[in-house]
């Protein structure tokens, strides 16, 4: 007896059930992406402001510090001042070009992943044809774990709150796959050779996925940030103490805040490459959902290239 598996037995979080039950689950969750990656955003850009804020402020406070000592004692100490200003430069320069780097490394690496991904859905889904409709069971068990890829990652969740990636239900998804995928029996060398085949190329499948989400929870540290801003606050109002008191001062000091803020604000958006403007399209797995799972009834025509490199059967 095959095994059937539908989308109605997902396990896990109401979001994949209700993906699962929809009539369009990849519209679906792309629209829940859209309405949450704006509110992501919002956060990003609240916590770049209150950067840009407090680098000015600390600014002001310098001027007003310049003003309240007065000159000559500022001058005794500018030699320290200078040099303390330059040490605290040179560290910030370095770490937020660190961050900055390191970020876009995280978001280049998720894009490579996904891609990886999609090739692997698209042959797996090749070889699960050569079995007819006995791969029915692990057909379906593919797409549901389609489906549960994009709930972890483009999470349904719009009110803009931390999300929390974890492995949960991954091993559940080895499990379902193994299992149904000992129920096919080969009746030649060809689908034993695709079997091998479909074992390997799922291992990639969960391995990558294992991946994606082993460097998502490794994002920057909130304290790390919160130090950076430290660091930015002195240097601005060290550059408060060693300027003079005039609006080219202030405007200066308030291009250099925004400049601090959009450095952060860069930082905290490639970090989540799935939330906010500079975020991982969902589009490659639409498109995987709204191609058809159920394997092949017949191979009579001959096999041809799809866009993902794999070869097929056409329908």
């Amino acid at each position: 007896m095959q095994r059937s598996v539908s989308s109605d037995q997902f396990e896990g979080k109401s979001a994949i059930a209700t993906v699962a039950k929809a009539k369009d689950p990849a519209t679906n969750v792309e629209r829940f992406a859209v309405q949450e990656h704006a509110a992501y955003s919002l956060v990003f850009v609240a916590r770049a402001a209150i950067v840009a804020v407090a680098t000015l402020a600390s600014a002001l406070l310098g001027i007003a510090a310049q003003q309240f000592l007065g000159p000559s004692y500022v001058a005794e100490a500018r030699s320290m001042t200078n040099s303390v200003v330059g040490l605290v430069a040179t560290l910030l320069a370095v770490v937020v070009g660190l961050l900055v780097s390191t970020s876009y490394g995280l978001f280049n690496s998720q894009q490579t992943d996904l891609e990886t991904i999609v090739r692997s859905v698209a042959r797996m889904r090749f070889v699960l044809r050569k079995f007819g409709p006995e791969a029915k069971a692990a057909s379906a068990i593919l797409r549901k774990q389609i489906l549960q890829l994009k709930a972890r990652l483009w999470s349904s969740d719009g009110g803009g709150r931390a999300r929390k990636i974890t492995h949960e239900g991954v091993h559940v998804d080895v499990h379902d796959m193994l299992a149904a995928l000992d129920e096919l029996r080969p009746a030649n060398d060809e689908q034993r050779h695709a079997l091998g085949q479909a074992r390997e190329i799922f291992g990639k499948f969960i391995e990558t996925q294992g991946s994606m989400i082993r460097s998502l929870a490794s994002r920057v540290p909130n304290l790390l940030l919160n130090v950076v801003m430290g660091w930015a606050c002195a240097l601005f109002f060290g550059y408060g103490i060693l300027a003079g008191a005039n609006l080219l001062t202030l405007l200066m000091a308030a291009l250099g805040s925004v400049a601090i803020a959009s450095a952060i604000f860069l930082i905290l958006e490639m970090s989540d490459p799935y939330t906010g403007l500079f975020r991982v399209s969902s589009a490659v797995l639409a498109r995987l959902l709204e191609r058809p799972t159920a394997p092949a009834e017949s191979h009579a025509h001959a096999p041809h290239a799809d866009r993902f490199g794999a070869r097929q059967p056409e329908l």
